[in-house]
């Protein structure tokens, strides 16, 4: 039987393109090559806007799409499933469709919208359970966004049956693992990157762990940082690294690079760290950048309120702390033996070897699409919601004309009466009058 075609709907830019990406482009890409592998046909739909003033490979913008016409798109490029990198894309979709819709949901979104003062929260919700509405399958990186996912697909009219379509899908990258190399300084450096969303809150442990370095001569904190590389985003989006920081001599301060250069540089960096703060949207989140690390051999530390401590503990691929004396003493220790750091790096090879690369990563994707059918969909809670608004507004109007008309009605006799008593006042004035008196007593 043949396989499904495929059309990748992202509005990020693959890593392979060279230029600086963020966690949703390598999301994508990795989708594209694992399936590509497995022998699926498939094809990219990027959105244009990603694609301005960009130099693309041929293939990558055969399928453009600005969002509105997402629904010309899809006829043009005649797919039997539709897989959006993350579940937004997908909202722009209206027509009605027999084809399979799958969204993948690498974090939470709704959440971060909120962090950002993005939106109305009620308008962010309505989008998302509509969109979830009309998938047939959802793909999430880890236990904690299947479980924060099923939530809305609940009001998205999903069944309890229909959980086997809630897929976990990790974070995967190529097979072909980075080789490490020595590392180019003294003294252990300690990588921290990523986009620098403002609800990380990375300025003050970052001054901390400056000093720390200076005051124990531990070594260099390389930072990359920097804004989402090319999309316009509103809100109180970022966080800005203040100067103290970046002017530090114990700081190398770079911005988002490519992917190339960023493996290059992991590749041959001691240790990393993830200090983020402890709040919902970090606890679910399974993040890009700590599973770069660990694929590129770098151990790091990070707090136990990451879902992906579970495993850095498990495997040994580095540490999990909660306590920042304790973090210093971590740093101490490895400068006088690195022995320790070569013993971490290979456990987060081999944690990122066996639970986050493709295929093995990607397969319960790969079952589901060689056995693709469509969900048995019976409208989500804001369709039934919406219907009952519908049938009380119809009531309302009917209620407000019939109101309508009993107040004409009531005006009209209202005038009758008004009539009526003038005619009758009329009558009595006459009877008070000698003429009517006179022909009154002649009628007898």
């Amino acid at each position: 039987m043949a396989l499904p075609k495929i059309l990748l709907v992202t509005s990020e830019l693959f890593p392979e393109f060279g230029y600086p990406t963020a966690g949703g482009g390598v999301r994508a890409q990795q989708l594209y090559r694992s399936l590509k592998e497995e022998g699926f046909p498939v094809d990219l739909a990027l959105a244009r806007q990603s694609s301005e003033d960009k130099d693309l490979p041929e293939w990558a913008t055969r399928f453009l799409y600005r969002p509105e016409f997402l629904d010309g798109l899809i006829e043009q490029a005649d797919p039997d499933v539709i897989l959006g990198e993350g579940w937004e894309p997908l909202s722009h979709v209206g027509a009605e469709d027999t084809r399979l819709f799958i969204a993948d949901c690498p974090g939470p979104l709704v959440l971060e919208h909120q962090h950002r003062g993005v939106g109305d929260l009620r308008a962010n919700v309505h989008h998302k359970v509509r969109t979830l509405a009309r998938m047939d399958a959802v793909l999430c990186p880890n236990d904690p966004m299947r479980y924060y996912l099923s939530g809305y697909l609940t009001l998205a009219g999903w069944k309890p049956e229909d959980s086997d379509r809630i897929l976990r899908v990790p974070i995967g990258l190529p097979p072909d693992l980075p080789a490490r190399k020595a590392p180019d300084s003294n003294g252990p450096i300690v990588f921290v990157g990523g986009v620098s969303w403002a609800w990380h809150g990375s300025s003050d442990w970052l001054l901390d762990l400056a000093a720390e370095l200076e005051k124990r001569d531990l070594g260099v904190l390389r930072i990359r940082m920097g804004k989402h590389p090319h999309h316009r985003l509103e809100g109180e989006v970022y966080e800005t690294l203040p100067p103290k920081l970046l002017e530090h001599p114990r700081v190398s301060a770079g911005e988002l690079t490519d992917w190339e250069t960023l493996v290059a540089e992991l590749a041959q960096t001691p240790l990393a760290m993830e200090w983020s703060p402890k709040h919902l949207e970090r606890e679910i989140a399974s993040t890009l950048r700590i599973v770069t690390y660990l694929w590129c051999g770098v151990p790091v530390i990070v707090r136990p309120h990451l879902d992906l401590a579970k495993e850095i503990h498990e495997y040994g691929a580095g540490w999990v702390v909660d306590d920042w004396d304790e973090t210093i003493g971590i740093l101490e220790t490895v400068k006088t033996n690195p022995g320790e750091l070569e013993s971490r790096s290979r456990a987060a090879t081999r944690l990122a070897r066996e639970r986050h690369t493709w295929p093995e990563a990607h397969k319960d994707l790969s079952s589901l699409l060689k056995a693709a059918t469509p969900r048995r969909k019976t409208g989500s809670f804001l369709d039934r919601s919406a219907k009952v608004f519908e049938s009380q507004e119809a009531e309302i109007h009917r209620l407000g004309s019939e109101n309508e008309f009993l107040k004409k009605e009531t005006e009209r006799f209202r005038k009758l009466q008004e009539e009526a008593q003038a005619d009758a006042e009329s009558f009595r004035s006459l009877r008070q009058k000698l003429p009517y008196k006179i022909w009154k007593r002649i009628a007898g």
